[in-house]
């Protein structure tokens, strides 16, 4: 993968997290979703995903 790929998937994600769940919006996906809410999932994904290219 490309820096620039890096770059755009990280801008991606952090735009998820930036917007977070319109149903819950005080979820910051400091913990790990509770799986009945697809926003609330898709926004801890997100966080996962970030924290894995970061480590990277």
């Amino acid at each position: 993968m490309g820096e620039n790929n890096i770059l755009n998937k990280k801008i991606k994600l952090l735009k998820i997290l930036s917007e977070g769940c319109k149903i819950h919006p005080a979820y910051r996906a400091h913990r790990k979703a509770t799986g009945r809410c697809n926003e609330c999932v898709i926004v801890w994904n997100a966080r996962l995903e970030l924290n894995a290219l970061d480590e990277s």
